[in-house]
């Protein structure tokens, strides 16, 4: 596991509430309907206020042991995440038959309909699904805790001229938990409109397309985070490793790259690099 480090304002600005009436699937090719949530976009990072000190990062050595608050991110392959929280909900974003998390999984978010992201059967244990498209694909909104983790999403279009004039294709999911807001982008196809950026607020954690042309160019992938203004850049929607250190040459420095070989990471708010970025998994499954 490698650590990141970034220092800790004092202060906490209000999260901005606003209601929703919450629809989930439960299974594939079913609907179910649940209590309403109270969710919001994600607040502003705790280490982003004026005059907060930065810290660059430093070896995994200098720390004896994973924080209790710490949120773990592991790369399964193409868009599929395992994400776990401080308290042990385990969640999978976008499940890709070949690339399938070891031990059971609390629950399933799945952006779209593309078969590489909506693998949801043989998942280990018996998680809840949450799928983000309909069957009949349309937008399905979502807003929910599950024990120490608070998600909601947000619709994507289908073209990039005058996107939200076209039809949605995708959700974007927002994940807060460990102190930490992390957004997954799903197959977006076009920088975020103004309603977007509003609706996701501020992100710590990016995880965003980089196939270079299939989902978002890489000039539209780098609008997309000066966007958001991430400080942790995760690249996916890949099969290679090599489509991502294409990306980072694309970016010609712009941002500086952190690799990681174990394809994990351990992060809490402490644990996050002073300024903007990028991820550079390594071969090690």
């Amino acid at each position: 596991m490698h650590h990141l480090y970034r220092s800790l304002d004092v202060s906490r600005v209000l999260l901005v509430l606003s209601g929703a009436v919450v629809w989930l699937l439960t299974c594939l090719g079913g609907m179910g309907s649940h209590a309403q949530e109270s969710v919001g976009p994600c607040e502003p990072g705790l280490a982003r206020g004026k005059g907060a000190p930065r810290l660059t990062f430093v070896a995994a050595t200098r720390v004896a042991e994973t924080p209790p608050e710490a949120v773990t991110i592991a790369w399964l392959g193409h868009s599929s995440f395992l994400l776990t929280s401080p308290k042990g909900v385990r969640i999978v974003t976008d499940p890709h038959t070949l690339h399938r998390p070891a031990g059971a999984v609390d629950t399933v978010t799945v952006s779209n309909l593309h078969v590489t992201h909506r693998g949801v059967q043989g998942l280990p244990g018996s998680p809840r699904l949450l799928w983000g498209i309909t069957p009949e694909r349309t937008w399905n909104r979502l807003a929910l805790t599950i024990g120490d983790v608070t998600l909601f999403n947000v619709p994507s279009y289908t073209t990039r001229t005058d996107p939200e004039q076209s039809p949605i294709h995708n959700s974007m999911f927002v994940f807060r938990l460990g102190g930490l807001c992390i957004a997954h982008l799903g197959n977006l196809r076009h920088p975020l409109t103004p309603e977007q950026l509003q609706r996701i607020g501020t992100v710590d954690v990016l995880m965003v397309p980089v196939d270079g042309g299939l989902t978002l160019s890489f000039e539209e992938v780098l609008t997309v985070i000066a966007q958001l203004r991430p400080l942790l850049v995760i690249p996916m929607h890949i099969d290679l490793l090599e489509q991502a250190q294409l990306f980072v040459q694309a970016t010609q420095g712009r941002y500086p790259v952190h690799p990681v070989p174990e394809r994990s990471l351990v992060l809490t708010r402490q644990l996050l690099p002073a300024a903007t970025t990028l991820v550079l998994f390594g071969k090690t499954p």
